[in-house]
């Protein structure tokens, strides 16, 4: 006899505490066993800590006495962290990062991810630019995050010198869905990263999945057609 399906319309969701610290530490390691550094990033029980002690908050979703998901949202971050001067926005916009999630294995496939996405874009300040960082390898990652008006706007080499996405949705953009006059596209693959780099580096954005499994589809706008 099979184990019915979860339901995700079951979970209780609150921001966590301290007390929750084990709870979200225990699975995050559940979360990316048998995961390699270049798709993600392990963190630390001290950094989890200091996030829950204020820096900034954790959405979590739990299953009875179980919590099955959680979200982190960011807003005190390191120098080395802030993508402003990449984003070409001034020392005084606020950001707030999407820094970190996780889906227990067992409820994978019921769209926690991107719910953990839009909740904590409602708990972010209306005004502060929001970005996350994602593996070109982890193709769930970046696609929920396109999925939910995320753009990618760099590449980056971090956490070691493996390749992240950078992907960052303005407040002018999160009211209104912008629509250049005219649009020029190209699709690469996670195997083109330097052709991605360079276009990025020119303007270009990434805006959705390409036809090709792993490909990101770049656009840039053409005035005056």
């Amino acid at each position: 006899m099979t184990n019915p399906a979860p339901d995700a319309s079951r979970l209780q969701w609150r921001l966590l505490q301290e007390a929750d610290l084990q709870s979200m530490y225990g699975l995050h390691l559940l979360s990316i066993a048998g995961m390699a550094a270049q798709a993600v990033k392990p963190e630390t029980r001290e950094f989890m800590l200091s996030l829950l002690q204020g820096r900034g908050r954790v959405i979590g979703a739990w299953h009875e006495d179980a919590l099955v998901a959680y979200g982190v949202l960011q807003h005190d971050l390191l120098e080395h962290d802030d993508p402003r001067s990449l984003l070409g926005l001034t020392a005084a916009q606020p950001v707030c990062k999407l820094a970190g999630a996780a889906v227990d294995p067992g409820w994978r496939g019921q769209g926690l991810q991107r719910a953990l996405i839009r909740r904590r874009m409602d708990c972010a300040p209306r005004d502060a630019a929001l970005f996350a960082t994602a593996a070109p390898c982890n193709l769930p990652s970046w696609h929920n995050l396109l999925a939910c008006g995320f753009a990618v706007r760099a590449l980056q080499y971090l956490y070691g010198g493996h390749a992240r996405y950078l992907l960052a949705l303005l407040p002018q953009e999160q009211a209104v869905s912008l629509r250049p006059e005219a649009e020029v596209c190209v699709e690469l693959d996670n195997g083109e990263l330097p052709q991605q780099q360079a276009l990025l580096m020119q303007g270009w954005r990434g805006t959705a999945v390409g036809m090709a499994a792993g490909s990101l589809r770049l656009v840039t706008t053409v005035k005056g057609r």
